[in-house]
C-alpha cells in the first residue's frame, strides 16, 4: 500500500471533508477570478484609453494664416517636441473620417508614446498604402468605392475609436485631394512648462482630456476588494477544516513515522495534496468564474463606458496565466490553512492547552495593537490603498477579538444559570452555554468567516441604499425645471432662449452652457446659469457665503465638492482660472455637491461665460404651467427649429439617473450576496462535522433521561443562537465599515461624502439569515443520538 493509498483512505472515510474543501475552494476561486477577469481587462482598457485624455495643445500663427510644413519645422528646430495631425473628410455620406499621423514624431503625444502598436504597424507598413481602422469602419471603406480606394491595405486595429481610419500622414494627404483637409500641429500641454513658443505663434487647447482616474481606480479597487474578501473567508474555512484533520490525521502520521517513513516524504506528499486540491478547485473555480464574468459583462461595460473606451469584456476563455495565478493563490490559501500539518510538529501531553491559552492571549494582545493602529492609519491618510489597507486592519483585529467576546458573552450567561440554583431547567441551561462556548472554539474560524460576510453585507449595503436615498433627494432638489430640452447641436443661446419663451405654457427658461475650463493648469468643467433665475434658488449647497446667488452674480464663483476636496478650496478662497484665452479670478462663495461625476467643476454667471468657451454646448430647463397637458411632446415635429432635439420631463430624467447608478451597484450588492452565501454554506458543512464529533455530549444527556425529541431541539437552538448572537455582535463591525466606506473611500477615490444612514431593517433580515443558516446546521444532524459512541464506555 503505497502513501496516497493512505491519504487517499482519510477522504473515503471522510467524503464530507472533501467535498466541503473542494466547495470552498471553487466558490472561493470563482468570486475571485470572475471580479479579476473583469478588473483585468479593464484595467487595460483604461491604460491604452487613459493616455489618448492627456491634455493638448494645437499650435497657431498670430496673423491667422493655417499652418504648414514650414511651421512644423521651426518648432522642431526650436526644441519643442510637436507631431502634426491631418484630418481628412471624405464628402461622401456616413464616410470614416481619415487621419494621419507622422509614425517618427508620433511619441511626442502620449497616446502614442513607448511602443504603440499602431505606430509599429505605420512604419513596419508594406509598399501599398495602409488604412487601420476597426472591422465595421473598414468594411464601410470597401463599400464607398472610391478611385484608387483598392490600392490601400486594410487592416484591422484595436484602440482607434469608431467612424475614423488611422493612415501615415503622407497617405492621408493624397486622400486630402477628394475631400477637406485640416492640418494640425499639436503638442503636449507639459510641453510649454517653463518654455515659450517661438515669436509669432500661440496654442489653443485642442483637447483639455479627463483625469477620472480616482473614480476608476476606487471602482475596480472595491471589486477587488470583494473578491479579496471571498479569498479571505475561504482560507478561514480552509483552515477550520485542516485543523480538524490534523486531529484526525495526526495519530496515524506518527504511526507512518514509526514505521520507518521519511517526514520529509510525508511533508512532500502533504505538499502534493495540497497542490492538487488548489488544481481541481482552482480549475472549477476558473471555469465557473469565466461564466460569471461573462454575466456580470454586460453592466460593468456599461459602468465604465462613460469613462472610457472599454469595448469587449470577459468574452474570451480565461488565459493560462489567469489559470495559473488562480492556483498559485489557492495553493498559498491552503498551505497557509494547514500548516500545522506541515510542519508535522510533535504536541508533548499536558502542553497543548497551555500552548493554545499562549496563543490566544497574543493574538488578543496583536488584536488590541492593530485596531488603534489601523485606525490611526485610516483617519489620517488620503491615499486610497492605505484606506483599504487599514480598513483590512481593523477587520482582522475585530475578527480576532470576535471569538473571545462570543465567550465572555456566553461565560456570564453561564455563571448566571448556575447561579439560578437547581430548579427544573437550571442544569440544562447550564449546560447548554457551555456547550454553545464549546461550539464558539470548535467552530471559531468559520464563525469569523461568517461575521467578516455578515459586515460586508450591512457596510456595503448602507453605502449602496445611502447614495441612492442622498442622490434621490438631490436630484429631487438640484431638477426644479419641468422639462429638459438638449438641443442636439451648438446653438446660439440668446436667441434660443426668446424663442422658448413664447412655446405655449412656457413660464421661465433657464440657459445651462457648459464648456471646459483651466484652473491652475489641470482641466474642469464649467456650467454657466443665471443666478437671478427662480430654477436655482433652491439649488443645496454644502457651504455658501450670505447671498450667495446676488454674490455670483458680482464676484463670486460656486465650485463642486469634487473640485473643493482635490484643490483644498473653502468659502471665501480666490480661485485663477482660464476660459479660452480669457485669465479670470474670482471667489469662492459657494460648495455644491454633484454626485455620481469625477470631474471638477466651476459654477459661474450666464454673463461671464464668452461664446468661444472650449467645448461650449448649451442645454435649457423651462418651467411650464402643467407638464401633465398633452402637447409638448409634439413640440419638435411642430417647431421646425426644434427638429433633432431631446425634450425630456422631470421624472423621465430622474427616472434616467437613477437607474445608472441601480445598474452599476447591482454588481456590488450581488458579489457581496455571494460572499455571504459562500460563508454561509462552509458553515453549515462545518457545524455538520462539529456537530458530529459533539454527539457524545447529546447520547449521554440522552442516557440520564433527556428525551431524543427535546436533544434534537434543544441542539437546533444551540446552533441558531450562536449563529444569531455572532449576528449580532457583528453588527456594529457592518456599522464601521460602512461608516469607512461613505467616510473615508467615497471623499478619498470620488470626492464626494455622504452621510451616515443607519438601516435597521436590513440589520434584522441579516439576523433572520443567520438565524437560518444556524437553523440548517441543526436540521441537517436530525438525529444528534447516537448510542453506539458510547460502546466503549
Amino acid at each position: 500500500m503505497g502513501l496516497g493509498t493512505v491519504f487517499l483512505s482519510h477522504y473515503r472515510r471522510h467524503p464530507g471533508q472533501l467535498a466541503g474543501l473542494l466547495l470552498i475552494l471553487a466558490c472561493a476561486a470563482t468570486l475571485w477570478s470572475g471580479v479579476r477577469s473583469l478588473t483585468g481587462r479593464a484595467e487595460e482598457a483604461v491604460a491604452q484609453s487613459r493616455a489618448a485624455l492627456e491634455p493638448r495643445l494645437s499650435v497657431l500663427r498670430v496673423d491667422g494664416r493655417a499652418v504648414g510644413v514650414e511651421d512644423f519645422a521651426r518648432l522642431r528646430r526650436a526644441g519643442l517636441c510637436a507631431s502634426p495631425r491631418l484630418q481628412v473628410y471624405i464628402p461622401v455620406s456616413e464616410a470614416p473620417e481619415v487621419v494621419g499621423i507622422d509614425p517618427f514624431t508620433a511619441g511626442c503625444l502620449r497616446q502614442y508614446s513607448g511602443e504603440s502598436p499602431l505606430v509599429e504597424e505605420l512604419l513596419a507598413g508594406p509598399a501599398r498604402p495602409l488604412l487601420l481602422g476597426n472591422a465595421r469602419d473598414l468594411a464601410r471603406w470597401r463599400q464607398l468605392s472610391l478611385p484608387g480606394s483598392g490600392d490601400y491595405r486594410l487592416q484591422p486595429a484595436e484602440g482607434i475609436p469608431p467612424g475614423l481610419l488611422l493612415a501615415d500622414i503622407a497617405v492621408a494627404a493624397e486622400l486630402a485631394s477628394g475631400g477637406r483637409a485640416d492640418l494640425e500641429i499639436l503638442l503636449p500641454a507639459a510641453e510649454l512648462q517653463g518654455r515659450a513658443l517661438p515669436p509669432g505663434y500661440t496654442t489653443r487647447v485642442e483637447d483639455y482630456g479627463v483625469e477620472p482616474e480616482s473614480l476608476v481606480e476606487a471602482f475596480l479597487l472595491n471589486l477587488d476588494a470583494l473578491g479579496a474578501l471571498a479569498l479571505l473567508v475561504a482560507a478561514l474555512l480552509v483552515r477550520s477544516i485542516y485543523r480538524f484533520a490534523l486531529e484526525q490525521r495526526r495519530r496515524s502520521l506518527e504511526i507512518l513515522v514509526r514505521l520507518g517513513v521519511p517526514v520529509a516524504r510525508l511533508r512532500l506528499v502533504l505538499a502534493a495534496e495540497v497542490l492538487l486540491l488548489a488544481v481541481a478547485g482552482g480549475s472549477v473555480g476558473v471555469w465557473l468564474g469565466a461564466m460569471l464574468a461573462s454575466a456580470l459583462a454586460g453592466g460593468f461595460q456599461w459602468t465604465l463606458s462613460g469613462l472610457f473606451s472599454v469595448d469587449i469584456l470577459a468574452q474570451s476563455p480565461p488565459a493560462l496565466e489567469t489559470w495559473l495565478g488562480m492556483v498559485l493563490i489557492l495553493v498559498l490559501v491552503v498551505g497557509w490553512a494547514c500548516i500545522d500539518l506541515l510542519l508535522l510538529r510533535r504536541v508533548r501531553p499536558g502542553t497543548e492547552l497551555e500552548g493554545g491559552r499562549r496563543r490566544q492571549l497574543a493574538l488578543l494582545m496583536v488584536a488590541l495593537l492593530l485596531v488603534p493602529a489601523s485606525l490611526v492609519v485610516l483617519l489620517a491618510t488620503e491615499k486610497l490603498w492605505l484606506v483599504f489597507l487599514a480598513a483590512t486592519g481593523c477587520l482582522v483585529g475585530a475578527g480576532l477579538l470576535l471569538p473571545a467576546l462570543l465567550d465572555r458573552l456566553l461565560a456570564r450567561a453561564e455563571r448566571r444559570s448556575r447561579a439560578a440554583g437547581m430548579g427544573s431547567g437550571a442544569p440544562l441551561l447550564e449546560w447548554s452555554c457551555s456547550e454553545m462556548r464549546a461550539l464558539c472554539r470548535l467552530l471559531q474560524l468559520p464563525l469569523v468567516a461568517l461575521a467578516f460576510a455578515i459586515a460586508a453585507a450591512i457596510g456595503v449595503q448602507a453605502m449602496v441604499t445611502g447614495f441612492e436615498s442622498t442622490f434621490g433627494r438631490w436630484l429631487d432638489q438640484r431638477l426644479q425645471g419641468d422639462l429638459y430640452l438638449d438641443p442636439g447641436r451648438p446653438v446660439a443661446t440668446a436667441a434660443w432662449n426668446k424663442q422658448l419663451q413664447q412655446l405655449p405654457g412656457v413660464k421661465t427658461v433657464l440657459p445651462m452652457v457648459r464648456g471646459r475650463g483651466l484652473l491652475d493648469g489641470q482641466a474642469v468643467d464649467v456650467m454657466a446659469v443665471d443666478p437671478a433665475s427662480p430654477l436655482v434658488r433652491d439649488w443645496p449647497l454644502l457651504a455658501a457665503a450670505p447671498g450667495p446667488w446676488a454674490a455670483l452674480a458680482a464676484q463670486g464663483v460656486m465650485v463642486n465638492e469634487q473640485l473643493a476636496r482635490r484643490q483644498s478650496l473653502s468659502v471665501g478662497d480666490r480661485v485663477r482660472f482660464r476660459l479660452g484665452s480669457a485669465p479670470l479670478s474670482r471667489q469662492v462663495i459657494g460648495i455644491y455637491a454633484d454626485y455620481g461625476r469625477p470631474e471638477g467643476e466651476l459654477l459661474l454667471p450666464l454673463a461671464l461665460v464668452p461664446d468661444s468657451l472650449p467645448e461650449r454646448y448649451t442645454t435649457f430647463v423651462l418651467g411650464v404651467n402643467d407638464t401633465a397637458t398633452p402637447g409638448w411632446q409634439d413640440w419638435p415635429e411642430q417647431y421646425p427649429w426644434l427638429a433633432g432635439g431631446r425634450l425630456r420631463d422631470q421624472p423621465g430624467l430622474k427616472r434616467a439617473a437613477s437607474a445608472a447608478f441601480a445598474r452599476t451597484f447591482r454588481m456590488t450588492r450581488l458579489l457581496n450576496i455571494l460572499t455571504l452565501a459562500l460563508a454561509g454554506t462552509a458553515l453549515a458543512l462545518m457545524g455538520l462535522v462539529i456537530f458530529r464529533l459533539r454527539q457524545r455530549s447529546y447520547t449521554l444527556l440522552h442516557v440520564y433521561g433527556v428525551p431524543r425529541r427535546q436533544l434534537r431541539w434543544r441542539l437546533v437552538a444551540h446552533s441558531m443562537l450562536v449563529t444569531g448572537l455572532l449576528a449580532i455582535v457583528a453588527t456594529p463591525l457592518g456599522v464601521f465599515l460602512s461608516w469607512v466606506l461613505v467616510a473615508r473611500i467615497n471623499p478619498v477615490a470620488f470626492g464626494w461624502s455622504l452621510p451616515l444612514e443607519l438601516y435597521p431593517g436590513f440589520w434584522l433580515q441579516v439576523w433572520l439569515a443567520s438565524l437560518l443558516i444556524g437553523a440548517l446546521v441543526g436540521l441537517l444532524m436530525r438525529n444528534p443520538v447516537r448510542l453506539e459512541t458510547l460502546k466503549n464506555e
